[in-house]
């Protein structure tokens, strides 16, 4: 049944928690986007009235938002610039740890599969070069476009950020698998190395 009128946001998570729950979770994290894409479960549980069972139903909630994203990702099946990498990525937008994704391609850059390298910074990814090209000779890849978020939001690449794009092209080269693109992931934009920074594939 569609709803004749819009509700607030407190109307909505009143379907989920209490309604002075409700208010004070608005209160302090502002909308419902940032409720459910950066709060996390202990701070949920912080708000009187969120047991275990409603702060389940919150994660139900969550989890039918990631099952969402991922099938979306699916119908992705090729990925061959920087406006189909960033969508492909867009799930990393509202990740709070910085997350580094190796896109494993065919020679048609077709996907062949999506993995996760490490949590945290790229600063503590310079094994993930090593990583990255074990999955893509698994995998018999021929192309690799990597990805990772900023979680201040900002998509700017660090100093660090340019010697990992610049180490995973050289690997690449030595390794005969296309380094395709490095892309920055943020809330308030996104960042192509290969676009923005061409000179280093030269």
């Amino acid at each position: 049944m569609k709803l004749s009128y819009p509700l607030s946001d407190e109307e909505l998570l009143a379907a989920f928690v209490p309604k002075n729950s409700a208010q004070k979770l608005v209160q302090e994290y502002n909308s419902l986007y940032h409720i459910f894409t950066r709060v996390s479960d202990e701070q949920l549980q912080q708000i009187a009235g969120i047991g275990k069972a409603r702060l389940r139903k919150m994660s139900m909630v969550k989890e039918v938002m990631e099952r969402i994203d991922e099938e979306r990702r699916q119908e992705l099946t090729d990925v061959s610039d920087d406006k189909t990498a960033f969508a492909y990525f867009k799930f990393l937008t509202d990740k709070p740890k910085e997350e580094l994704w190796a896109l494993l391609l065919t020679t048609k850059n077709q996907v062949l599969a999506c993995k996760q390298i490490s949590v945290g910074t790229v600063n503590s990814s310079w094994a993930g070069v090593r990583e990255v090209y074990h999955e893509a000779v698994h995998h018999l890849a021929a192309g690799v476009i990597l990805a990772h978020n900023h979680p201040s939001g900002d998509p700017e690449p660090s100093l660090e950020d340019v010697n990992v794009t610049r180490k995973m092209i050289q690997v690449g080269e030595l390794m005969d698998i296309r380094f395709l693109d490095h892309v920055i992931i943020g809330r308030y934009g996104n960042y192509s190395f290969y676009v923005q920074r061409p000179e280093l594939w030269a």
